[in-house]
């Protein structure tokens, strides 16, 4: 590591700033094509060059001030869009979003005018679910339901269980019910506000 990089790590160090050569901005110029996946890959490949940690971001920055940076949402490509619809059912947005280098409001807003739909059944949700559009572990959202905060019930007549076989059925309206009362614990950075807002709107 160098020096400068272990002065900023301590108290009162400064911060390492890196110096962008001509060689690594004919690099983002040559290389970066308007997608964020491509300056995730600029920047991971100038990290490895220089030894300094080159960021998405810093290379956002010099694709501005080259006057190449293109629209922040380019046009989506086939593959992205085959990759949209194989996970929309399965992985909640913000997944999806990281998969494909897209912001997460990218991802909802396509999926809507796509048609894909995000969930493959209407009018309830499993435990999963729940505990990954709330940004909490499942024993939380557990805790929820042995309490009676959360209203739920067994999907089919046998009791869900850690190994599987069944799983737990929480109707819209008593998820609904649960974020209006409960508003103020949904604080966490991976909370799915989208499908927050989606719910509260039904």
């Amino acid at each position: 590591m160098k020096p400068a990089l272990i002065e900023a790590g301590k108290k009162g160090g400064a911060a390492h700033k890196h110096k962008w050569t001509d060689e690594e901005r004919d690099i983002v110029r040559r290389d970066y094509n308007g997608h964020n996946q491509s300056a995730h890959q600029i920047a991971d490949r100038l990290t490895h060059m220089t030894g300094d940690k080159i960021t998405f971001y810093a290379v956002k920055g010099q694709a501005a001030k080259l006057g190449i940076l293109q629209d922040k949402n380019p046009r989506w490509t086939d593959k992205e869009v085959e990759i949209l619809f194989e996970m929309i059912t399965r992985y909640a947005p913000i997944t999806i979003a990281r998969k494909l280098h897209r912001s997460l409001n990218a991802v909802v807003v396509k999926s809507k005018r796509l048609g894909c739909s995000r969930r493959a059944r209407d009018g309830w949700y499993t435990k999963r679910e729940v505990w990954r559009i709330l940004g909490v572990d499942h024993h939380k959202v557990q805790k929820w339901i042995d309490s009676g905060e959360l209203e739920a019930s067994w999907h089919t007549e046998i009791k869900p269980k850690k190994n599987g076989g069944a799983c737990w059925h929480i109707a819209e309206q008593a998820l609904r019910d649960f974020i209006i009362k409960h508003s103020f614990e949904l604080t966490g950075r991976n909370v799915d506000l989208f499908q927050i807002v989606e719910i509260l709107a039904h």
